[in-house]
């Protein structure tokens, strides 16, 4: 009917109408609607394939699962992640994801991504475990730092600009950094923020200077530097 009007519109005016338009101001695509149906169904096969490689007595302890696809906008990330959300009858939500369209989510790839049966069960009795595991720190660099701990320093935080504190540890790691990554120090500014100096080079980090009578500049003893650093923790 739509494409009889079409044609009558364009005989009498000389003039097609434009296309439908969806309420978002896309053209409609014919094929929108299978599409969704084939996400939906591979979502539904998914669930089923992760219910089936749990163990019985795991399940049991689910309440509901659930699949969905999310846009990732981390540029490092792939385009669309898959995520399982778990409902847990007497535990925490959980969830985990594949980062791959869940069409692409193999039989290889679920064995990979998906949590152990230990981490799945634990989650069920309410652990709060980490999945993926965090990698094994390592060993930090058998290396001789140039400032002590306690020692005062200033540390570049802009182009031009840089910011004094005080050394409080050495080989500083944060939660998820690759097995072996180490920054050689963790300064706490003297604003009350902390941060760290990713290599131990002149141009992040540089003992701090103080302005002498007379107008000479001078590094801060280290005694000095000590007491100020311990009435800084205060």
């Amino acid at each position: 009917l739509a494409q009889a009007r079409a044609h009558q519109d364009f005989a009498t005016t000389g003039k097609r109408k434009a296309p439908a338009m969806n309420p978002f101001g896309r053209f409609m695509d014919p094929e929108a609607a299978k599409k969704k149906e084939m996400k939906k169904q591979h979502m539904h096969k998914l669930k089923q394939r992760f219910q089936e490689a749990v163990p019985a007595h795991i399940v049991d302890m689910f309440e509901d699962v659930s699949v969905s696809e999310i846009i990732c906008g981390d540029p490092e990330c792939s385009p669309v992640d898959t995520i399982v959300r778990i409902v847990y009858k007497d535990a925490p939500i959980k969830s985990f994801g594949f980062p791959m369209e869940v069409e692409d989510v193999t039989d290889e790839a679920l064995k990979e991504f998906m949590p152990t049966d230990d981490v799945l069960e634990g989650w069920g009795r309410g652990e709060d475990l980490e999945w993926p595991p965090l990698p094994d720190e390592g060993e930090p660099p058998d290396v001789e730092l140039r400032f002590e701990i306690g020692k005062r320093v200033e540390c570049r935080v802009g182009a031009n600009k840089w910011a004094a504190g005080i050394v409080v540890k050495h080989w500083y790691r944060e939660p998820g950094w690759p097995t072996n990554h180490f920054a050689p120090y963790q300064i706490a500014l003297d604003n009350g923020k902390k941060i760290f100096a990713p290599k131990d080079d002149a141009q992040v980090i540089r003992a701090e200077v103080v302005e002498e009578e007379g107008g000479e500049e001078s590094e801060m003893p280290a005694s000095k530097a000590g007491a100020e650093g311990a009435a800084e923790k205060k």
